[in-house]
């Protein structure tokens, strides 16, 4: 059996300042990009990461970026946001005068990018973009405005996209390669009205995130916005940010009497869901992904709480757990991205739900993000199950590993 240990202590070394974090596992082209360029150099493979992260080595050492990363990006990800970008883009400009400006971090090949420079003038509004990221091969891509990732995610392609971005809004939007961990991430070109940080912050661990999110706080103007993902709005906040009307939206206050979040949407998917199948306790189960949801009577989850464990805490447990049930509902109803507002909710409120994890990757890859289901997925198996009722923990955690493998990279 081979024994990768040498490898992986070379790639942490060399990478992992770069990247700003260990991952759990490292894509499987990375290793094999390691294994064909030592073979080509006569190398052992931890030496030939050793060597490419000598000084001297750029061009070597960006292509083991490149392999290192997990540039899955699309034109008008979560199509939602954009909208409510729009929106939200009218009010900044009309409280302060020159351009706006937007930082997209972690911006891969550039489409998140061209898509806000494209809201910013759908929105009759003028904003400059800055686009980063650690990997220098996603950066040449981005600039050069042939997309490889022709396609969207819920929203059609502007038709003048066709053949290349048009160079009157690659104008708008410049690139640099730089880490989310840099002393200056923005290279000074901030402050920012609104930074954008999707599906980055999922690769951290947990605590890292808010010391993270500080720094992103410090770039934003009073009353400016922070965007992650829907899936990454159960992560913990520093104290300067707000979470917004929507999940994976935040908000820096403007000062006094601006501290709380904005007015929730008025669509309540929980409270449809429940108005269209009735109450929880009248159900028998639904499924998602081949995974019942087996609902209960209102006092059975209590009595089956820990000794010693208070009503209190036996209530809200039966209220996550119907949160549950009401998102699988949702999956089972081709109603993804609902499902994904109820169990960032959920899980914001009980980050250690098994099942709240192992739906949230359902609703990831009904919505086509493959890397984050496989990241869900694989918080699965790191959750307890001392507080599993209406599922089977060790068969969810084996269907979550059968889930995460078949996302792999392909070899």
């Amino acid at each position: 059996m081979r024994d990768d240990r040498s490898l992986e202590r070379a790639l942490a070394r060399v990478l992992s300042p770069r990247l700003g974090h260990v991952p759990s596992r490292w894509p499987e082209t990375l290793y094999l990009h390691v294994r064909e360029r030592a073979q080509r150099a006569g190398q052992g493979e931890a030496e030939y990461v050793e060597r490419v992260g000598q000084a001297g080595e750029a061009a070597l050492l960006a292509m083991l970026i490149d392999a290192a990363t997990i540039g899955h990006t699309a034109a008008y990800r979560h199509p939602e946001q954009f909208d409510r970008l729009q929106r939200a883009l009218a009010g900044l400009a009309g409280r302060r005068p020159g351009p706006l400006r937007i930082w997209c971090a972690g911006c891969s090949t550039g489409e998140e990018a061209y898509s806000a420079a494209q809201s910013a003038q759908a929105a009759g509004v003028d904003a400059a973009v800055l686009g980063t990221d650690v990997n220098p091969v996603a950066i040449a891509v981005a600039r050069s405005g042939l997309l490889p990732q022709r396609r969207s995610v819920g929203a059609p392609l502007p038709a003048a996209w066709a053949e290349r971005v048009p160079e009157a809004l690659r104008r708008r939007v410049r690139f640099e390669v730089a880490s989310l961990i840099d002393a200056q991430p923005a290279l000074g070109a901030g402050p920012f009205d609104v930074i954008f940080c999707r599906n980055v912050l999922i690769y951290f661990d947990r605590e890292q995130v808010p010391r993270l999110l500080g720094r992103l706080a410090a770039e934003l103007v009073p009353g400016g916005h922070v965007i992650l993902s829907p899936a990454e709005g159960i992560l913990p906040l520093p104290p300067e940010l707000r979470r917004g009307p929507a999940p994976g939206w935040l908000r820096l206050p403007e000062g006094d009497g601006d501290d709380g979040p904005e007015p929730a949407s008025p669509r309540a998917p929980v409270a449809q869901v429940e108005a269209e199948s009735g109450p929880a306790s009248a159900r028998g189960g639904a499924t998602a992904g081949g995974v019942a949801a087996v609902a209960q009577p209102p006092g059975a989850a209590a009595a089956q709480a820990p000794a010693g464990a208070s009503v209190a805490q036996a209530g809200a447990s039966v209220a996550q757990d119907r949160r549950a049930e009401a998102a699988a509902r949702l999956l089972s109803a081709g109603r993804a991205a609902e499902a994904e507002q109820v169990l960032s909710a959920l899980l914001n409120a009980d980050p250690e739900h098994l099942e709240g994890w192992f739906l949230l990757g359902e609703a990831l890859l009904a919505r086509g993000e493959r890397a984050q289901a496989r990241a869900a997925f694989q918080r699965v198996l790191r959750c307890s199950a001392a507080g599993t009722r209406n599922v089977d923990a060790d068969a969810l955690r084996r269907a979550a590993v059968r889930r995460a493998e078949a996302l792999r990279d392909p070899r």
